[in-house]
């Protein structure tokens, strides 16, 4: 296995089969991809839907389902995915080793993925080895770009933030959190966990997303455990989705 991409579902079993149908080409076109889906113990028949739509579609050869037994969070969710195909990361709670994937692909389970979306993520860190997460660009479905990539939070940034006054944005410009959407590969403080490539490394070295993190800011937290071990963080707009904002969590 090349890639390991790792889709969480909470109660949104359509969402995730509408995920896996826009991801089968990609998964094909990427040698080496495989996919686990989790559920964090839905309480509807999200695992009877699941189950059901992976093999009636053929995806079992690709796709894995694997249910929990609570909900954990989105953190929790990927982190046990990632224990299950990815042993040594965490061998006390894991069984035998089964893959070693170069890339983990954190994928949002309410997004559509277009094409090369993960070719694209994939080339970018196979060719810039100082690299440890990318992230792509996110579309709502009128074509229109959504923020997706980020600086880390600071006192003076979040003073611009509060004030936004035209004299004090423009003299803290290079703190602000939110800048304007990069059009080119650039190298960011954070991006959005909807789409994110992991370099195996990253997770070798710094460990797991922090469970503690029930939803929102995993991604940040784990973007700067990254960045402080030495690896950068990019934004490579050539990967694109669909993000359909808040359909997985409510929010």
């Amino acid at each position: 296995m090349n890639v390991l991409v790792v889709i969480v579902n909470y109660r949104t079993p359509a969402l995730v089969v509408d995920c896996l149908r826009s991801l089968a080409p990609e998964a094909a076109r990427v040698p080496g991809t495989h996919v686990v889906v989790t559920d964090n113990a839905s309480p509807d028949d999200s695992v009877a839907q699941l189950s059901k739509a992976i093999a009636d579609n053929g995806w079992s050869d690709w796709c894995t389902f694997l249910p929990l037994p609570k909900n954990g969070g989105f953190a929790y969710g990927n982190n046990e995915a990632i224990k299950h195909f990815c042993p040594e990361v965490s061998p006390a709670e894991a069984g035998p080793p089964k893959m070693r994937p170069e890339f983990v692909w954190l994928l949002n389970p309410d997004t559509i993925v277009l094409d090369g979306a993960l070719t694209e993520l994939v080339n970018f860190l196979k060719s810039h080895p100082a690299a440890g997460i990318a992230g792509g660009r996110a579309e709502n479905r009128d074509g229109t770009v959504r923020r997706s990539s980020f600086r880390f939070h600071s006192p003076l940034g979040e003073l611009e933030s509060a004030v936004k006054f035209g004299p004090v944005t423009k003299v803290l410009q290079s703190h602000v959190v939110a800048p304007g959407i990069p059009e080119t590969n650039e190298k960011v403080g954070w991006v959005s966990g909807a789409s994110m490539l992991v370099r195996r490394a990253v997770f070798d070295q710094i460990g797991l997303l922090d469970d503690a993190y029930f939803m929102y800011f995993e991604e940040t937290d784990f973007c700067l455990r990254c960045v402080r071990a030495g690896f950068e963080c990019w934004y490579v707009p050539q990967s694109r989705i669909i993000h359909l904002v808040g359909q997985s969590s409510g929010v």
